[in-house]
């Protein structure tokens, strides 16, 4: 379809839309409950998280303040870093980062410029990490698929995921699968990085070049996105982020939503602005989640091309390469059939948004899909509209289930007091959230002896963090509740990283790696992928949050986040995914293939359940699992069910059984599918000794394979999967991607 069609069509369907795409559910009392909950800011988690993502890597080795540059072919911290790589149209992987195998992917920015067209056509190089499979040490070839992982986000690095997942992984797939982990497109260690604040460094014009006279307006912007200064660009987005602390969400005041409102068309403005610099070879026009779809593809082809080149070799996990003829084992696949064979087709875990991105590719190459796991699934209909809606709708139940395992939990529980019930717990909880709003806790900080305080709002944003990983953060929740309970209420403030701890010697300590700084991937992948796009009236957005009012308590969160795209102009090359529901277009459900897989938490707070039902019945076949748990993905609890469903998919290609509805006029949520429970709880957490006790010896492989999925949920949480292990630290990052 050309541009001026898609527009057209556009139009019509877009009339009305704004509020028609919001037929929320009506909430149970226990949803009218929480709506007494009192808001939160948003924007401070955004800077503590920010910075403290930036000194935890950073270490001053000199005064430096200029463009930024690793210098060498190993960084400080004794690694080879991406930039040291030099981009390949193939796959040629370099040793990294002690048992991982790196790689820069070069692929067209524009899929409808190929890079043999000409030589100025734009290019991505793609940041991929791998962790070889025991196959390349062992007596086995290489994986014919690679597992290919997404975070999520948007904005995720895979790179960070399979260091933080990939031995895990092995555990629960097979220790024989290669794992590998990309950044997407404008992303991390992916270049060009979608960033609206750094510039590259102004240079003379022709004119003033020969001019002695010339003034400093004589300087011009080059388009460089090799020499953007990523330090300069920290300290202005940090500056704009401070301006924008005492703001709050949309409901903290009677002019909140509008200052937002402005704060997002002046952010659009700015990146309309870099867009402009780069004109048609900017990344902000090529961002959008179609053509990571495409480098996916991309991935595999180039995957394919490599592998077929060593036929008589392989490497190990040193680089090295050995001749396959000189092994004396060769293995061979049972499996090896038409309908199971993955060569040439994607085997992919997707997280979050993930599972947008895996069923945008399904919905683009459906005959490439070879193993595809959606896990925490978003609904792309209210995806691509113009504000995403209903995504909390499962939000206080997530937080109703904190008053009841608390009362589970008696005395483990901080909040719990004796004889209590979990209505009382609930009660305490309100009487508590009313007390901080009232007299908020001040205290001076005991690293820079400044003065800080902790709001109620505040507690509210931290509060929402734990939603995601209730298995990690409930007990610490309730201990920050009893601590503003009985206590000083300074508990919260040993975790918080508060503004006024920026350190200025930071920006002149050697620049860190690109990939370190933050960006604005987000923001342009979901304004992008918008087939809706947002430039709405004050009044019509209120509508919109009273509406998405009405299902969540946590709306007033949601709603700050998803006025962000409020007067994005820059517009995708390829127009957007055709997701919705619209009558005119309705599409019959995908044949792909081999069927997908989708798995939804019982209650999860941004990715409800409804969610995963409607989006496995677009795709043919798909298998829907529910595991019977609160939290962000399946990994925010260990269950042996779902383990074993997940390593049955991916290594015998069985499939649970898709969901059927239920009777005519009977709810979506009333059908049938496969469930699975769980096997920890909060205060409980998942124990190998204790599960082999009870099940014998012979259970230590099931043992350990809990285990790992444990260890993936202990790794997300340090590595910022939810928002990170310090709930406060990690809710910037957390609720910066939507997702997670």
């Amino acid at each position: 379809m050309d541009q001026k069609t898609f527009q057209q069509d556009l139009n019509k369907e877009k009339t009305g839309l704004l509020t028609q795409v919001i037929a929320l559910h009506n909430p149970p009392d226990t949803h009218r409950k929480g709506r007494h909950i009192v808001t939160g800011i948003i924007l401070a988690a955004i800077i503590w998280i920010s910075w403290s993502y930036i000194r935890i890597h950073a270490h001053a080795i000199g005064p430096s303040c200029g463009p930024t540059e690793t210098g060498g072919a190993f960084n400080r911290w004794g690694q080879l870093e991406f930039e040291d790589i030099i981009p390949s149209e193939k796959l040629e992987w370099h040793p990294c980062f002690e048992i991982f195998l790196c790689a820069r992917l070069t692929v067209p920015m524009d899929y409808h410029r190929s890079l043999n067209a000409s030589k100025d056509n734009p290019k991505v190089h793609i940041a991929l990490t791998m962790l070889p499979g025991d196959n390349h040490t062992a007596s086995k070839k290489y994986s014919k698929s690679p597992l290919l992982l997404n975070p999520g986000g948007p904005g995720g690095s895979g790179v960070g995921m399979v260091m933080g997942f990939g031995p895990r992984i092995h555990q629960i797939v097979g220790p024989d699968q290669d794992v590998i982990g990309f950044d997407p497109r404008g992303i991390g260690a992916t270049t060009p990085r979608a960033d609206c604040f750094s510039y590259p460094p102004y240079t003379p014009s022709a004119d003033s070049i020969s001019n002695p006279l010339a003034t400093e307006e004589s300087l011009v912007l080059a388009p460089d996105p090799e020499k953007e200064d990523y330090v300069r660009g920290l300290a202005h987005r940090l500056t704009w982020q401070l301006t924008g602390l005492e703001i709050g969400v949309v409901n903290s005041s009677s002019d909140s939503l509008k200052k937002l409102d402005v704060r997002a068309r002046a952010l659009a403005k700015l990146c309309g602005e870099k867009d402009g610099l780069y004109g048609k070879d900017s990344i902000l026009r090529h961002i959008d989640t179609p053509s990571v779809a495409r480098d996916m593809v991309s991935i595999i082809d180039a995957w394919d091309a490599w592998t077929d080149g060593l036929e008589d070799e392989a490497f190990d996990a040193d680089g090295k390469s050995e001749s396959l003829a000189a092994r004396a084992e060769q293995v061979v696949d049972d499996q090896d059939s038409v309908s199971l064979d993955t060569k040439g087709k994607l085997v992919y875990w997707g997280f979050s948004y993930g599972t947008l991105l895996g069923a945008t590719f399904a919905s683009m190459f459906p005959d490439r899909v070879g193993r595809v796991i959606l896990d925490g699934v978003i609904d792309a209909d209210h995806y691509v509209g113009p504000v995403w809606v209903d995504s909390v709708r499962d939000a206080d139940k997530v937080l109703a289930s904190f008053f009841k395992y608390c009362y589970e939990a008696e005395e483990r529980c901080a909040l719990y007091r004796k004889d209590d019930k979990a209505t009382d717990i609930e009660s305490r909880f309100h009487a508590i959230m009313a007390k901080i709003k009232k007299t908020p806790i001040t205290f001076v900080d005991h690293q820079t002896k400044a003065p800080a305080a902790i709001s109620d709002s505040l507690v509210k944003l931290i509060l929402f963090s734990t939603l995601y990983s209730p298995m990690g953060t409930f007990p610490f929740i309730a201990m920050v509740l009893d601590d503003f309970d009985r206590g000083t209420g300074e508990l919260l403030s040993q975790f918080v990283y508060l503004p006024s701890r920026i350190d200025l010697r930071d920006f002149c300590a050697a620049p860190m790696p690109a990939r370190f700084y933050p960006g604005d991937a987000q923001a342009a992948i979901m304004c992008s992928d918008k087939r809706y796009p947002l430039n709405e009236t004050l009044s019509n957005l209120e509508t919109v949050f009273e509406q998405m009012s009405n299902s969540s308590s946590f709306a007033d969160i949601w709603m700050t986040l998803m006025i962000g795209c409020d007067g994005w102009k820059i517009e995708a090359v390829d127009p957007p995914m055709r997701w919705d529901d619209h009558p005119a277009h309705k599409l019959k459900p995908i044949k792909t293939s081999f069927p997908l897989l989708f798995i939804s938490n019982s209650a999860d707070p941004v990715t409800p359940l409804f969610a995963g039902v409607k989006m496995a019945k677009k795709f043919v076949g798909a298998g829907l699992i529910e595991q019977e748990s609160e939290g962000h993905c399946s990994i925010s609890t260990v269950s042996k069910c779902t383990i074993e469903k997940v390593r049955a998919y991916f290594t015998e290609g069985k499939v649970p059984s898709p969901p059927v509805e239920g009777g005519k006029g009977r709810e979506l949520l009333d059908g049938v599918w496969d469930r699975c429970e769980r096997d920890e709880w909060p205060w409980k957490p998942f124990d190998g000794k204790e599960y082999m006790a009870k099940r014998g010896m012979g259970a230590a492989v099931e043992a350990k394979r809990l285990r790992a999925w444990k260890e993936m949920q202990e790794a997300a949480r340090k590595w910022k999967f939810w928002g990170g292990e310090d709930p406060v630290l990690g809710q910037g990052i957390l609720v910066a991607r939507l997702g997670h």
